[in-house]
């Protein structure tokens, strides 16, 4: 495991990452199509995926106020910030 972090660089959550994780994990075919046309809502967003994406800073999740289950594992975590933005976060997965 240790030699895949050596190989892909580290990142930080951006607007690009959020929405990809968003999109990858929300609904398919046409609803997904439809959900991508008018953008998704991070207000409206239960449930988030951001393990193995090699994130040094847990950050810019402020938007997402209707969390209830926020999963990390396997990144190289250094640093989490602004949670107490969510308020409905009940479940933090494993951070590695």
């Amino acid at each position: 495991v240790s030699r895949l972090y050596d190989t892909i660089e580290p990142s930080v959550i951006d607007d690009e990452m959020l929405h990809r994780s968003v999109e990858e994990q929300g609904p398919k075919e046409e609803a997904g199509r439809i959900a991508k046309q008018e953008g998704i809502d991070f207000s409206d967003v239960e449930s988030l995926r951001l393990d193995y994406k090699n994130i040094l800073k847990i950050d810019n999740l402020w938007c997402f106020t209707s969390l209830t289950k926020l999963q990390l594992d396997n990144n190289i975590i250094e640093k989490i910030e602004g949670l107490d933005h969510l308020v409905n976060l009940i479940w933090l997965g494993k951070a590695y």
